[in-house]
């Protein structure tokens, strides 16, 4: 089968997983393109909303959070539909170059394009919506709509709200790379980090590096007794470069952008993070307990609260952090039950139940 998936390079989740669905389907035998919407529409349009989306998330997340809600408002979500007609018509002739069996979306962007596209030109062409994170945005609620993956059962309830019938609803969690599947023992990851038998505990604050400011890596070292650090501080390099000549109390390993996350977190016994779809998902298949900081207002406050209404994560203040961090970390019990729950709630085989999935529905 031909297959376009369609992701957005804002954040690093939505393409992670076009990434997984495409290696898990050519692995199938089946060919596979994914395309980059906003880089499809416009390069220049690209950049410009990266970048201020960006921009709005480090000096005015309240702004983000009031967009974010707005766009679910009936009203804008009107003005999106017609945005949507007008900018859809630059996808049919890539369409009907590729002439897919299927078309697969990771953001709500395109899904929004393609479902005007199937309106108006009567194609029937299956449109598969997979959810990136722990909810279902309305931006993502289309009538051409034909399958939409969600990340969790426990969020069946979204789709009865939103009118969503049961038949186009399949929880086989968020697609996340395979290995999270067979991940190393604890022991080997730490043997192969260089790491000794202590607490561990890993900090991460997404693929753009937000969410770890070297204060916060100090105040924490400075709680936190016999223990050993992992950051990873993704692409900021400016912040790589201040922690790797810093000096700590405990034994710190700083990490720039890495690809073998799965053993960093075998190592840990607690990860800090901020609650990104992705991130959270690959936690939970190795069952690391969470203590989330800093959420992007809209898509990460509910996935804050959810991992935390499900028990296997906890949200901490930056200011008050340190302290929290310390009692958990001492908290032998807490973690274990954390770990347990964390297990249960896992999809750790998501990518092949959606590869078997889309299968069977393509059929």
């Amino acid at each position: 089968m031909n297959i376009l998936v369609f992701s957005v390079s804002i954040g690093h989740g939505h393409n992670q997983v076009a990434r997984a669905l495409e290696t898990e389907l050519k692995e199938r035998s089946h060919t596979v393109q994914v395309i980059d919407a906003l880089e499809f529409v416009s390069p220049f349009f690209s950049k410009v909303i990266l970048e201020s989306y960006l921009r709005m998330l480090r000096f005015t997340p309240s702004i983000y959070s009031r967009l974010y809600e707005l766009v679910e408002e009936p009203a804008l979500f009107d003005f999106t539909s017609v945005i949507n007609n007008l900018l859809s018509s630059g996808f049919k002739k890539l369409v009907v170059q590729f002439k897919p069996d299927a078309i697969i979306c990771t953001h709500p962007f395109p899904t929004g394009l393609l479902s005007a596209l199937k309106t108006k030109l009567d194609v029937k062409i299956p449109l598969v919506a997979v959810m990136t994170d722990y909810a279902i945005h309305y931006l993502s609620i289309h009538p051409a709509v034909d399958l939409y993956i969600t990340a969790s059962p426990k969020l069946n309830y979204h789709h009865k709200f939103n009118s969503i019938s049961e038949g186009k609803v399949a929880p086989t969690g968020i697609p996340i790379r395979k290995k999270f599947a067979k991940p190393p023992s604890k022991s080997i990851a730490q043997k192969s980090l260089g790491l000794v038998n202590l607490p561990t505990i890993l900090i991460m604050g997404g693929g753009l590096g937000m969410g770890t400011p070297p204060e916060l890596i100090r105040v924490v070292d400075h709680y936190l007794k016999q223990c050993q650090i992992l950051i990873v501080a993704g692409k900021n390099e400016s912040l790589y470069n201040e922690l790797k000549s810093s000096k700590f109390n405990n034994t710190v390993h700083v990490f720039g952008y890495v690809d073998n996350v799965e053993v960093q977190m075998a190592a840990a016994d607690l990860l800090v993070t901020k609650p990104g779809g992705v991130t959270t998902s690959e936690a939970l298949s190795l069952g690391l307990p969470m203590a989330i900081i800093s959420p992007i207002p809209g898509q990460e406050w509910r996935n804050s609260a959810f991992l935390v209404e499900q028990l296997v994560a906890v949200q901490f203040e930056v200011a008050t952090l340190a302290p929290k961090l310390a009692d958990l970390l001492n908290d032998s019990l807490r973690l274990e039950c954390m770990s347990k729950l964390a297990k249960q709630l896992a999809k750790p085989n998501s990518t092949h139940d959606a590869g078997e999935l889309l299968e069977g529905f393509l059929k």
